[in-house]
């Protein structure tokens, strides 16, 4: 991705490939020590960002990401922050696995209540290139 780097923290690096409209988080390895509240606060600063600039694509790169979510979190995800992306426009939300990972069906899916298509690859270059196909 020719992006740039807008924003760094302890948990993740986000970056913007203001041609393509994507927008991405790089979560890091110290993910792993993330409590609910602070995996929160990234996801609120991160959709700001989708709101800001109009991101039409999501690309996040989950191969050092080691937080475990608690059993609301995903709840919470679908309707404090999904539904900031399908308001500023998001089509489409990709994981970027690590080359050697199983992607199972469930990484396929958009969440209930989601507008966006979301997917699972391997591959920066297959994630990028279904994030900026045209919609059929």
């Amino acid at each position: 991705m020719q992006a740039r780097q807008i924003h760094e923290d302890n948990f993740l690096l986000i970056s913007w490939d203001k041609n393509k409209k994507i927008l991405g988080i790089d979560w890091k390895e110290t993910t792993s020590g993330m409590t609910d509240e602070e995996f929160k606060r990234e996801l609120t600063l991160f959709a700001g960002y989708v709101e800001e600039k109009k991101a039409s694509g999501i690309l996040v790169d989950v191969a050092n990401f080691g937080y475990k979510m608690g059993p609301d979190i995903q709840q919470w995800r679908v309707k404090s922050i999904s539904s900031r992306y399908d308001a500023a426009g998001v089509k489409r939300f990709a994981f970027l696995l690590p080359k050697d990972s199983q992607i199972s069906p469930m990484m396929n899916q958009s969440s209930p209540g989601e507008r966006f298509l979301t997917r699972a690859f391997n591959s920066l270059e297959q994630a990028t290139a279904w994030l900026t196909a045209a919609e059929k």
